[in-house]
C-alpha cells in the first residue's frame, strides 16, 4: 500500500522538504507525518496566505512575509 511505503520513507528520513505542491498537499503531508510518526516534530514554513493550513497543522508553524503574500 502506498501509505505504508510513504510512512517507511518518512521514518527513515531525518527531514522532509515539500515544495512545488498545492497548499492542500503540503498540509496533508504534515498531517500524515504527525499521524504515522507521533513522536516526530513537524515544522512548517510558508510565505503566503495559501500556506496557512500547513502552518496551522504543524507542531511549529512559521509564517514569513515574502514577495508572494503576507
Amino acid at each position: 500500500m502506498l501509505s505504508e511505503r510513504m510512512s517507511y520513507l518518512f521514518k527513515a528520513s531525518s527531514s522532509v522538504v515539500v515544495f512545488r505542491s498545492s497548499p492542500d498537499e503540503k498540509a496533508q503531508t504534515v498531517k500524515f507525518i504527525m499521524k504515522h510518526e507521533p513522536e516526530a516534530f513537524t515544522l512548517a514554513i510558508g510565505d503566503g496566505a495559501n500556506d496557512v493550513n500547513m502552518i496551522q497543522s504543524a507542531n511549529i508553524g512559521v509564517g514569513i512575509m515574502g514577495k508572494e503574500g503576507n
